[in-house]
């Protein structure tokens, strides 16, 4: 906070205008042209930033061929488990998806509400369910796996098949 006393009222004004002229000219040597090349820094570098990247891509990619309103990936996946290995229970598909007990059961609620899904008790053991698809279902499924193959194939295309298959092994190494 400047103080001024009689006689310095005008110098400090003065004084403050300057300094102001002086850091924008200052900001001005160091603002950065719109046309500069933006530096990554180590991003590049960081396997979490490339997995974030390649998501968006992919989600992106996702909504542009299946669209918004269509069953999300993690649904579409839930799908094909059920419809691969009918009765399947709830903690399997909770393990082989990556999903915690309470967000499976809220997905399975989705899929049910839905018609998608149906809940049967098991005759062996009443404490489990066993997850079979409907017959909606399954024509769901079916009609998004043409769009799926179309989307994957798109994805794939900027891969050789041996690269592809590498590139799937890392990957799965993450979760495996």
């Amino acid at each position: 906070m400047v103080t001024a006393t009689a006689g310095t009222q005008g110098e400090a004004v003065r004084a403050g205008t300057r300094g102001r002229a002086r850091r924008a000219a200052a900001a001005a040597l160091h603002e950065r042209a719109p046309d500069a090349k933006v530096d990554l820094g180590p991003l590049p570098r960081l396997i979490g930033y490339n997995l974030r990247r390649a998501h968006q891509i992919s989600w992106r990619t996702y909504v542009g061929v299946i669209g918004e309103q269509k069953l999300r990936p993690g649904l579409f996946s839930l799908l094909v488990l059920a419809q691969s290995n009918p009765g399947i229970c709830q903690i399997d598909l909770g393990t082989h998806l990556g999903v915690d007990k309470a967000s499976m059961v809220a997905l399975l609620d989705q899929l049910e509400r839905a018609g998608l899904i149906e809940r049967r008790r098991s005759t062996r053991d009443r404490r489990r369910q066993g997850i079979f698809l409907t017959t909606a279902g399954g024509r769901e499924l079916e009609s998004m796996m043409r769009n799926v193959r179309q989307l994957e194939r798109q994805m794939a295309s900027r891969f050789s098949k041996a690269e592809l298959e590498q590139f799937l092994g890392f990957l799965q190494r993450f979760y495996s």
